[in-house]
């Protein structure tokens, strides 16, 4: 499957490609963008790459690993959440590998000389529960049966990935039209506070992603994530 971005006062910024295999037992669902163009040029050229990875049981989703990846020329981060299930607790890695540039004045030559170093970090945390979705996996995994809302519907659905989504997100059938789906999507905070649409998202019959929206970027305008086949 392919995916492209768009914001509305530039057009296309950006490209998208999706896998997502699942033999029955086992699934693997992997994630690529960038920016293209002036965006490119602006984030340097950054690209991110999402994994939820894990075994599949009476057609539910039981994601074992989600990993999350930003890499540049000179920077590399991932992010590894591991599911530990019979210690009810998520075990989360964070590893970055940076170029860093060093400038030293040589008194010799009467100009500095640049020279670099690799700087490498790493952080373990333990998350006490375990979350039954990840970021990635909540846009596909039936055991949520969003198909079967109602609409004006709503549901608070948790995603390991990020703070917001693991406090909660209210998911919320908008129509449907066909055989698609169309939700809005608010974090759990945002939803009670009375705030604003964070998101939409449209689901096939099939419950996979179609579509994504997220409103108002700054002056951009909306950005849009949508499948071409």
């Amino acid at each position: 499957m392919k995916y492209i971005g768009e914001l509305s006062l530039f057009g296309k910024v950006g490209n998208a490609t999706m896998s997502y295999t699942n033999d029955g037992k086992n699934y693997h669902i992997k994630i690529k963008g960038g920016g293209s163009g002036i965006v490119a040029k602006l984030t340097k050229h950054k690209r991110y790459v999402y994994e939820s990875i894990g075994r599949v049981e009476n057609g539910i989703l039981i994601p074992d690993q989600y990993i999350g990846r930003e890499l540049s020329n000179d920077y590399n981060k991932t992010k590894t959440y591991l599911f530990d299930y019979k210690n009810s607790k998520t075990v989360v890695t964070q590893q970055s590998i940076k170029r860093k540039e060093i400038s030293d004045f040589n008194i010799m030559s009467m100009k500095y000389d640049i020279s670099h170093k690799i700087v490498k970090k790493k952080k373990v945390k333990t998350l006490k529960k375990i979350y039954q979705d990840d970021m990635v996996s909540m846009f596909f995994n039936k055991r949520l049966t969003l198909l079967a809302m109602k609409k004006s519907e709503t549901r608070v659905v948790y995603a390991v990935g990020s703070k917001d989504t693991e406090n909660g997100m209210v998911v919320k059938l908008i129509k449907t039209d066909g055989a698609k789906y169309t939700y809005s999507i608010r974090i759990k905070k945002d939803y009670l506070s009375g705030g604003s649409e964070d998101a939409t998202f449209i689901l096939d019959a099939n419950n996979i992603l179609y579509e994504t929206k997220l409103a108002g970027i700054m002056f951009f305008g909306d950005a849009r994530v949508r499948r071409l086949r």
